[in-house]
């Protein structure tokens, strides 16, 4: 199942002292259809650390922040019967 996320990162730019600045992205991520719906969120966040975004402009940064998350919109499927 995809879901797309929507969140913040935190990108360095080239100029002296590495400033830097948040950009609002969304990309669609890739979960198990049977994953329970408590257990998105923590899929999510290992994904988009997986990828390697930063979340903060901390060196020591190891998992991606809950607080850069914005919306995670799960697929909309109408069950047949």
């Amino acid at each position: 199942m995809k879901v797309r996320v929507t969140f913040i990162e935190m990108i360095l730019d080239n100029y002296q002292g590495s400033s830097g600045m948040p950009i609002k992205r969304s990309l669609f991520v890739d979960i198990m259809s049977d994953t329970e719906i408590k257990e998105v969120m923590n899929e999510v966040i290992h994904a988009l650390t997986a990828q390697g975004i930063k979340g903060t402009f901390n060196a020591g940064e190891k998992i991606f922040p809950y607080q850069g998350i914005i919306s995670i919109e799960l697929p909309f499927v109408i069950p047949s019967t």
